[in-house]
C-alpha cells in the first residue's frame, strides 16, 4: 500500500489528478478481493491491482471518461457465459465491482485514510457507498472511524443506528444493503484497514537477512535486534528493500526486549543461535502481548529451554506453550536460508489468516470465505 500512497502524493504535488480504483464487491471468484486497490495517474503511471492483470487494461481505458462527473462503479463480468459486451475469458467465474473515484489536492480523503493506517499505525473502519437508487446518498460517500474519531466525505453525512452497529461491530469486510429515508436501496462496502504487520527478529546473523528482506518486501515493519556490532548494524539491513521500514538495534536481546513496544500483532522470531541468551529472553517474550513467538531450531532445543526455565522456577502454563512455535515455518522442505525465510513468512501469514497452510490443490473448501452480505430492515431513523 505504501508505494500506492507515495505515487498519489507525488502526482498531487505535481498538480496531476489521479483515479483510485477499489474492489468493493466480488460475486463469485476473482483474483482481486474486496479492498484491492489500483491508482492511475494522468501521466499513465499506475500502482496496485484489481485483478491478476486481466482487467487492468480495460479499466485504465474506461476510467477517465467514466469519472468525469464524479465517482463511478464499474463492473467486470469474467464468467464464461457472460452476456456483457466485453468477454475477458479468464475462467474466474465472477463479477468484480470496482469503485473509481478521482483524487486530487481537494479530494484526498481516501488517500489520507490509507496514509494514517500505513504510516501512523492506526486501525480504520470504512463505510463506502458504491450504489444508491436515491439522492440521499451518493456513490463515493465515505464514513471513517479511526482512533475513536468520525470523519465523513461530505458535511451532514450520517447513517442510522442499525447500520452503524453493523458497520462498527463487524470483525470482517462485508457489504451492507439498507434503505434511505425515502425507501431507496443503498449498498455500501464495509472495510477494516489494519496497520502494517510488525515483525521483531532477534538475531542479526546471515540467516536473518533473507527473512528481513522477505518480510520488509511485503510492507511489514521489521525490527532486528542483535548484540554483535559487526552484525547488528544498519548497513547490513537498510538497503535490503528499497523504501523498506527496517529498524536495527544493537543490544543484548533480553535487555532490548524491555524497550520494545510489543503488542498482540507483533510477531517474534528468535534466531540468535544462543541457548543461554534465549533462556533470558524467552520469559520476557512470554510476558509480552505477542501472540506468536517463534524459535528457530528443533523441538528438543525448545524442550531444553522449557526444562531449564522450570528448574529456575518458571513453569509455563498451557496458553504460554501454545504461543511458542519451534521449529518454525511451513513444511515445504526448505533447506537454504532463503527457502527457510519463505517458509517462516508463509507460516506467519497462515497464522494471521487462521489457515493451516496446506496444499491448495487438495483443499475441498473454497479458497476464500464468500463476501458477507448483510441486508438491513427497510426504513431508517435519523
Amino acid at each position: 500500500m505504501r508505494p500506492l500512497i507515495q505515487l498519489a502524493r507525488e502526482a498531487i504535488e505535481e498538480g496531476q489528478a489521479c483515479v483510485l480504483c477499489t474492489v468493493v464487491r466480488l460475486d463469485g471468484s476473482g483474483y482481486g478481493r474486496p479492498g484491492a486497490r489500483l491508482l492511475l495517474t494522468e501521466s499513465g503511471q499506475r500502482c496496485g491491482f484489481v485483478s491478476g492483470g486481466c482487467l487492468e487494461k480495460d479499466l485504465c481505458r474506461r476510467v477517465w471518461s467514466a469519472t468525469q462527473s464524479g465517482p463511478r462503479l464499474l463492473a467486470f463480468d469474467t464468467r464464461g457465459n457472460s452476456v456483457s459486451a466485453t468477454r475477458y475469458n479468464t475462467g474466474c467465474e465472477g463479477i468484480v465491482y470496482v469503485l473509481c473515484q478521482r483524487v486530487d489536492a481537494e479530494n484526498s480523503l481516501a488517500i489520507d485514510v490509507l496514509d494514517c493506517v500505513e504510516e501512523d499505525g492506526m486501525l480504520a473502519r470504512l463505510l463506502t457507498v458504491y450504489r444508491s437508487e436515491g439522492t440521499e446518498y451518493a456513490i463515493g460517500d465515505m464514513l471513517i472511524e479511526m482512533a475513536d474519531q468520525r470523519f465523513v466525505s461530505r458535511s451532514g453525512l450520517t447513517i442510522d443506528d442499525e447500520c452503524e452497529q453493523k458497520w462498527l461491530g463487524s470483525h470482517r469486510d462485508r457489504v451492507l444493503v439498507f434503505h434511505d429515508h425515502d425507501g431507496d436501496q443503498v449498498e455500501a462496502a464495509v472495510e477494516i484497514l489494519h496497520p502494517p504487520r510488525e515483525l521483531v527478529v532477534f538475531g542479526a546473523g546471515d540467516d536473518a537477512i533473507p527473512l528481513v528482506r522477505t518480510a520488509a518486501g511485503l510492507g511489514w515493519r521489521v525490527t532486528v535486534v542483535g548484540k554483535r556490532p559487526e552484525l547488528a548494524n544498519r548497513d547490513r539491513f537498510a538497503n535490503l528493500v528499497p523504501g523498506g521500514r527496517i529498524n536495527v538495534r544493537c543490544n543484548d536481546p533480553a535487555e532490548e526486549c524491555k524497550r520494545l513496544k510489543i503488542h498482540v500483532r507483533t510477531d517474534i522470531v528468535v534466531m540468535t543461535h544462543d541457548f543461554d541468551g534465549d533462556l533470558k529472553l524467552l520469559p520476557r517474550l512470554l510476558d509480552s502481548a505477542s501472540r506468536y513467538i517463534g524459535l528457530l531450531g528443533p523441538k528438543r532445543r525448545l524442550a531444553g529451554l522449557i526444562q531449564r526455565l522450570y528448574e529456575q522456577g518458571r513453569m509455563l502454563n498451557a496458553s504460554e506453550i501454545d504461543r511458542i512455535r519451534s521449529p518454525i515455518g511451513l513444511d515445504i522442505g526448505a533447506v537454504s536460508p532463503a527457502e527457510i525465510a519463505i517458509s517462516i513468512v508463509a507460516e506467519l501469514i497462515a497464522v494471521e489468516r487462521d489457515r493451516e497452510g496446506g496444499i491448495l490443490h487438495q483443499r475441498r473448501q473454497p479458497l476464500h470465505e464468500p463476501a458477507e452480505l448483510v441486508r438491513l430492515t427497510a426504513g431508517t431513523t435519523p
